[in-house]
C-alpha cells in the first residue's frame, strides 16, 4: 500500500534528519542494519563498501536525504532505483542460509532504524524528543515507509509499540556476524583519506586509527545493551560521558550557526528553497543585484564574462559548448551597449541603463539568434541535451554533478516543476531564463548559474 506523504518546512522529519550531527549515530545505524541476517548477508556478498567507503557513504545519504526532502517524482525514481537494486541481492549466506534484501521485515528494519537514531542523537545531545514530538516523527517516518511499500502491518503502529518491536528484534533477531564485526574492527581502518584531500599517508594513518578507534569506542558504548553483550564487547571506562559531552557539544555549537549551516548539503538546498521568501524584482534593481559581479556600479564586458564563466563551470562544460556560452554572452553585451550606446570597451553606467529601459530601447524582442534571448537559448540547449522538448530531473542533475552549488541548484530548478512530476518544460526553462535575464523575473536557479544569490 502507498501512501502520500507530504513533508516540509515544519515537519519534524525535515527538522531532524538532515543535520550534521546525524552523522555521529550514521554508524551506529548502520551497525544495527547490518547486524539483521538478511541484511548483513547482502551487504558482505554485494557491497562495495570496502573498496569505495567515501562513495558509498556518500551515496547513502544523498538516498536518504531523496527520500525525505525529494519531490514526489524523485523519491518515486529513488524508490525504484532501490527495489531493482535490492531484487538483485539473493543467495545464501556463510551458514547456508537463503536471503533476499527485498526481504519486508529486513526493509522495516532498516526504515525504524533511522527512527531510532534521531530519538538516539536527540537523547545523547541532551534535546530528547518529547512524547508528544516523538509521536509526531514517527507518524511522518511511518508514512514515509508506506510510500516506499511498507504496509501498515509492517510496522508498528505506535512509539509504544516501536519500542516493543525494537527490544524484540535485538534480542531475537540480530546477530554476529561478519559484516558487523567488519564494520567494529575491520574495513574502517583501511579507509583512504576522502577524494581530493592532500592528506599525506605518514599523516593520515595515526589520524585515522585516532579517529576511527573513537567512532567505535562511541558506537559500542551507544549500543543496545543486550546486543553488545552478545557480541562481548568492553566499553572503556567513562566512554558514555565523553559520547553524551560530544553529543551536547555539537548540539551547543550548531545551535549558534545560521539554521540551513546546521544541514547536509542536500537538506540545506532544500529547507533554503522551501523557506526563501519570493524576491521582488524589477529591471533597474538587476543593474546592481546581479548584472554588475564586480560591485564598482558599472558593466563592463568583464562583467558578463564572468557570467559565462559562472555557468561553463556549474555545467562542467567542454571547449565547444564553452565557446557557445562566451559567444551568446558576447551578443548580449553587444546588445546592451547598442541600446545604451556604449563603446563595446566601454562601460554602461546605471543612469544609461535606466534610460535605455525607459526608452524601450533596451531589452526590445527576445530573438533566439542574439542577445540576452541567444543567452537562453544557449542554456537551454546545454541542459536539454536531446532536444526533446523537455527537461528531465535526471538530464539537470547529471548536468550538474560537477557544479559546487549542485545541491542549491537542484532544488531551485524545482521551481519550474509545477506539478512534480520531475519534468519541466523546455520552452517554460527558455522563458524564465528570457525573463530573468532582463529583470523581469526572478528565478533562484538562474541566480545560482550566474553567482549572484
Amino acid at each position: 500500500m502507498t501512501v502520500d506523504v507530504a513533508l516540509g518546512p515544519g515537519s519534524s522529519t525535515w527538522e531532524r534528519l538532515g543535520q550534521w550531527r546525524f552523522l555521529l549515530v550514521m554508524h551506529r545505524a548502520l551497525v544495527l542494519q547490518a547486524a539483521h541476517p538478511a541484511v548483513g548477508a547482502a551487504v558482505a556478498e554485494f557491497s562495495v563498501y570496502n573498496a569505495r567507503p567515501w562513495r558509498r557513504l556518500f551515496r547513502t545519504i544523498e538516498s536518504l536525504h531523496t527520500y525525505v526532502y525529494g519531490t514526489p517524482a524523485e523519491q518515486r525514481r529513488e524508490l525504484a532505483r532501490l527495489e531493482r537494486l535490492h531484487r538483485r541481492m539473493q543467495g545464501k549466506d556463510g551458514y547456508g542460509r537463503a536471503f533476499d534484501a527485498g526481504d519486508t521485515a529486513a526493509r522495516a528494519w532498516v526504515h525504524l532504524t533511522l527512527f531510532e537514531a534521531v530519538l538516539t542523537m536527540q537523547r545523547l545531545g541532551g534535546d530528547p524528543l518529547s512524547a508528544e514530538e516523538t509521536g509526531r516523527f514517527y507518524d511522518e517516518w511511518r508514512r514515509v515507509g508506506h510510500r516506499f511499500g511498507l504496509g501498515q502491518d509492517d510496522l508498528p503502529a505506535t512509539p509504544d509499540e516501536f519500542r516493543g518491536y525494537f527490544d524484540r528484534v535485538v534480542a531475537e533477531v540480530l546477530e554476529d556476524n561478519a559484516t558487523v564485526r567488519d564494520l567494529l574492527s575491520g574495513s574502517i581502518y583501511r579507509i583512504p583519506p576522502p577524494s581530493g584531500l592532500p592528506v599525506p599517508g605518514v599523516v593520515w594513518a595515526p589520524l585515522r586509527f585516532a579517529v576511527v578507534t573513537a567512532a567505535v569506542q562511541a558506537t559500542t558504548a551507544t549500543l543496545p545493551a543486550a546486543y553488545r553483550e552478545r557480541l562481548r564487547l568492553a566499553v572503556v571506562p567513562g566512554t558514555d560521558l565523553v559520547v553524551g559531552g560530544l553529543h551536547q557539544a555539537v548540539r551547543v555549537l550548531a545551535g549558534l550557526l545560521p539554521k540551513p549551516w546546521r544541514y547536509l548539503p542536500l537538506a540545506a538546498a532544500s529547507i533554503r528553497a522551501a523557506e526563501t521568501p519570493a524576491r521582488v524584482l524589477v529591471p533597474e534593481s538587476f543593474f546592481g543585484t546581479v548584472l554588475d559581479q564586480s560591485g564598482d556600479g558599472v558593466l563592463r564586458w568583464s562583467d558578463f564574462l564572468a557570467m559565462a564563466r559562472e555557468i561553463s563551470t556549474h555545467l562542467d562544460l567542454d571547449e565547444k559548448d564553452e565557446d557557445a556560452v562566451h559567444d551568446a554572452f558576447h551578443s548580449w553585451w553587444e546588445q546592451l551597449c547598442t541600446a545604451t550606446g556604449t563603446p563595446a570597451d566601454g562601460s554602461v553606467t546605471a543612469a544609461a541603463y535606466a534610460v535605455a529601459l525607459a526608452d524601450r530601447t533596451y531589452p526590445g524582442p527576445a530573438g533566439r539568434e542574439r542577445g540576452y534571448g541567444a543567452v537562453a537559448a544557449v542554456v537551454r540547449g546545454l541542459i536539454d541535451r536531446d532536444g526533446n522538448g523537455e527537461v528531465r530531473q535526471d538530464e539537470y542533475t547529471r548536468l550538474l554533478d560537477h557544479s559546487p552549488r549542485r545541491h542549491e541548484l537542484i532544488a531551485a530548478m524545482r521551481e519550474l516543476d509545477h506539478d512534480g512530476d520531475g519534468t519541466i518544460r523546455g520552452d517554460e526553462l527558455e522563458l524564465a531564463l528570457r525573463e530573468f535575464l532582463v529583470g523581469e523575473r526572478d528565478f533562484e536557479a538562474a541566480r545560482h548559474l550566474l553567482g549572484r544569490v
